[in-house]
């Protein structure tokens, strides 16, 4: 069945109703943050209890690498960043942003009439893991191809692999920055779903072309800029190269690429004007 917006809204509308209900709970006070940020990369001292529960980590992480700066070295090997790294992909959004893309993409894989699966920036898979959860619990088994620029990804796999033996899972190296290679245009059998957390931001908005070439669905799990606005603490993240990925930028090729596109939680930045988009389906 071909995929329309009537048909996201059939299959999905009550992770829509969670997840955006949980977004403008959890983020409702984003802007109470964007100005303490401010204060951070003033130097001003701001103390944890006035930051909302929710970017309590961000703010950590943010004055690790002011003052990192203001050492003049950036240490990524730093007990105290990782150590909050870890704190933050341990999360309760980072954890349950994982379950909702993965669902998103399995019932949308499922009701389309999907042949495989395409996970980018796997890394640590960790969304892997995820998705094999989820494809066991609903019963779906789709052959996953996972890729990532680096080597890692293929000790990750062959880990998880281990553990779920009967999972139709590959891995190949792909830096999504450049065209995909001969073997993993070999191992996609479309119409192939393509979904991500956090990958696109690290890289740049002509992966779009060349994600066109092996995908026919996208579930896009990063926070795509909506207002054109930065604030203090886009500027320092930057610095880690979690460069602001406006929509502006990468709309155009959507459009030629992927022209059907749906807002996920359109609800949530209508309701707490929450600047960025953070999850986006679109389709040939």
């Amino acid at each position: 069945m071909p995929l329309t917006n009537a048909l996201i809204k059939d299959t999905c509308s009550d992770l829509e109703q969670t997840y955006v209900d949980y977004l403008v709970d959890h983020f409702g006070d984003w802007e109470v943050w964007a100005k303490a940020s401010q204060r951070v990369a003033d130097r001003e001292k701001v103390s944890e209890e006035e930051i909302p529960e929710a970017f309590r980590t961000e703010f950590k992480i943010m004055k690790v690498i002011v003052e990192m700066e203001d050492l003049g070295k950036f240490d990524w090997n730093n007990p105290a960043l990782t150590g909050l790294f870890g704190e933050l992909a341990q999360g309760s959004f980072y954890t349950f942003f994982g379950d909702t893309i993965t669902k998103i993409a399995l019932r949308l894989a499922d009701a389309a009439g999907v042949s495989t699966l395409l996970e980018i920036g796997a890394g640590k898979a960790n969304l892997t893991r995820i998705m094999l959860n989820q494809m066991a619990h609903m019963n779906i088994s789709k052959p996953i191809v996972t890729t990532d620029a680096q080597p890692v990804i293929l000790e990750n796999i062959e880990k998880l692999r281990s553990e779920y033996p009967q999972a139709p899972l590959q891995s190949l190296l792909w830096n999504i920055t450049a065209p995909p290679p001969e073997d993993l245009r070999a191992a996609i059998k479309p119409p192939a779903l393509l979904y991500e957390r956090y990958t696109l931001n690290y890289a740049n908005v002509s992966a779009i072309k060349n994600i066109s070439q092996v995908a026919d669905i996208l579930v896009l799990g990063d926070w795509f800029n909506y207002t054109g606005a930065l604030y203090a603490y886009d500027e320092v993240f930057q610095k880690i190269g979690a460069k602001p990925f406006f929509y502006k930028d990468i709309k155009p090729l959507l459009d030629e690429y992927f022209p059907n596109q749906h807002v996920f939680d359109q609800r949530a930045i209508d309701a707490i004007k929450l600047p960025n988009i953070t999850l986006l389906i679109a389709w040939k």
